[in-house]
């Protein structure tokens, strides 16, 4: 996904709302604000917004001497979900379509973004996405490819969302044995999971699934998402899942990837041609 302008102010404000995150003074806070519009101005712009955030991101974290602003909160977005996990887990065993429903609950997670969002509510998500009609519907296609596969990649979003594509893919496991494998960020970027993430929502406790990392770039905060690796895992796995916005404005020119999402932002709705707040299961 290319570009929107919409995306730059965005990136001012994410810029800002890290720098906060990160504790640092408001004398501080000013001098990487600064320091960013200038990053914006210069910056190449024919580039995903993905890639133009990790650099804004880098450049947030260089100057507040802060790795990872969010860490707490990321922590915190893992509590939450676990919290619900027990009664979601619950409702999907109970359901006439376990497959469905832990679908839609893997995709209200991705309310838990703190990059398009400075907050949620997410058990009022829940409670809406249960019942919510899909905007783009490729969920026969995702089922059908999912009973001929053997092995499936997932590229994993956010902290705390991370947890609920444990349940989807406990309940894929439960449906027919995979290989799974699931690709999280190599470093601190906004909220997005990591390996430790993985670890906290359990997912490196289940038998059969590794995994992956994807570099989060070079210094230039380029993300690795158009590398040789990347492009092997999606061809050697029968299945391949995006989740959220970013993995979306950065795996949507590939073939063959099923991405799972909430559009939060003006432009990825637009790319995708849905409205602010829909869900979408879309094969592409």
């Amino acid at each position: 996904m290319e570009l929107h302008l919409d995306c730059i102010p965005c990136a001012q404000q994410q810029a800002l709302r890290a720098a906060r995150a990160a504790g640092v003074s408001p004398q501080r806070q000013e001098m990487i604000l600064r320091s960013v519009l200038g990053h914006l101005a210069k910056a190449d712009w024919d580039r995903t917004p993905m890639s133009l955030g990790m650099s804004v991101h880098q450049m947030v974290r260089r100057l507040s001497g802060v790795d990872d602003p969010f860490s707490q909160a990321k922590a915190r977005s893992n509590e939450l979900a676990l919290q619900f996990y027990p009664e979601l887990r619950q409702q999907v065993r109970e359901a006439h379509d376990p497959l469905h429903m832990a679908v839609r609950f893997a995709i209200a997670g991705n309310i838990m973004d703190l990059g398009a969002l400075g907050d949620f509510d997410l058990e009022a998500t829940l409670e809406r996405v249960a019942d919510l009609d899909f905007a783009v519907d490729d969920s026969a296609d995702f089922v059908q490819h999912l009973d001929e596969a053997r092995s499936l990649i997932l590229f994993a979003d956010n902290a705390g969302e991370i947890v609920f594509d444990r349940l989807l893919i406990e309940t894929m496991l439960a449906r027919r044995p995979l290989e799974v494998s699931v690709v999280v960020k190599s470093g601190p970027f906004i909220n997005d999971a990591t390996v430790r993430d993985a670890e906290e929502a359990g997912l490196t406790d289940l038998a059969g699934v590794r995994v992956r990392q994807v570099s989060n770039g070079d210094d230039d905060g380029s993300p690795a998402y158009d590398s040789g690796e990347v492009s092997s895992w999606i061809q050697d796995h029968d299945v391949v899942i995006a989740k959220g916005q970013g993995n979306y404005e950065a795996l949507s020119e590939y073939s063959g990837v099923f991405f799972m999402l909430m559009a939060k932002c003006p432009a990825v709705a637009s790319h995708i041609g849905v409205e602010v707040g829909d869900i979408i299961v879309q094969l592409r």
